[in-house]
């Protein structure tokens, strides 16, 4: 594995490129040297997966299987982070395992049931962005569509996106119910309706074809399609500046 003074040392000149303290960018933003590790001509994908209303009070899913499909897996750590090797192409998709054990994130506690992939994107990885996704247990799932008003509907497919760096408005392709979000800094600091924030996320998606294209107001790295599966939820970072 390279040297930690390495990769400071390749970030202090990505950075001395990017702002010259006029407030304007005079360089877009271009691939962070990411530290592969031990993966050699794979991509490390590396990560957490976490509870719900973790934006309150932070609690990670501890023990859930991220894998692969034929590949690699890794169990995360009680604060829900992973790390593994993924294949060197434009995007991978990955299952989760959800852990048996009854989540200590929630009163009373629950377990979580909801099937869940992730979306890892070499793009974003390799611009620096951090992956984080979400499930709720059977009971959060209940309260939260009740909260927006609308029943969970198994047919259809869930999106969840993580925006690392300023908020954007985020929209997809097929149709959906009510889209969430939530704004960090705002009075609530909560799931409130809007397609505007740092986590956003569209409940009972048309399946359509089993893809569906997201979008972003402004630049983002990690739009594009992105894949549905029914009863599931799909989750996906994007990296903005």
């Amino acid at each position: 594995m390279r040297s930690v003074s390495f990769v400071v040392l390749v970030t202090w000149l990505l950075g001395a490129c990017g702002d010259d303290g006029s407030g304007a960018v005079d360089a877009p933003p271009i691939p962070v040297d990411i530290d592969n590790g031990s993966c050699g001509d794979q991509i490390r994908f590396t990560g957490e997966y976490v509870d719900w209303d973790s934006h309150n009070t932070f609690c990670g899913i501890n023990n859930a299987l991220i894998e692969v499909v034929g590949g690699a897996m890794d169990s995360t750590a009680p604060n829900g982070r992973f790390d593994l090797c993924i294949p060197d192409a434009p995007s991978t998709r990955l299952t989760v395992t959800q852990p048996s054990a009854m989540s200590q994130c929630t009163t009373p506690p629950g377990v979580y049931t909801i099937p869940t992939i992730l979306f890892a994107q070499k793009a974003v990885i390799q611009s620096g962005g951090f992956f984080s996704a979400r499930a709720f247990t059977t009971g959060r799932q209940g309260t939260f569509f009740q909260m927006v008003g609308m029943a969970f509907d198994p047919t259809k497919a869930h999106v969840f996106v993580h925006i690392d760096g300023p908020e954007r408005a985020v929209s997809i392709a097929e149709a959906h119910g009510t889209t969430q979000s939530v704004r960090v800094g705002a009075v609530s600091n909560d799931w409130t309706p809007g397609a505007q924030g740092t986590e956003v996320f569209f409940p009972n998606v048309d399946v359509g074809t089993g893809t569906t294209m997201l979008t972003t107001d402004t630049a983002a790295i990690g739009t594009g399609s992105i894949p549905l599966v029914a009863g599931t939820i799909t989750n996906v970072s994007l990296k903005t500046n």
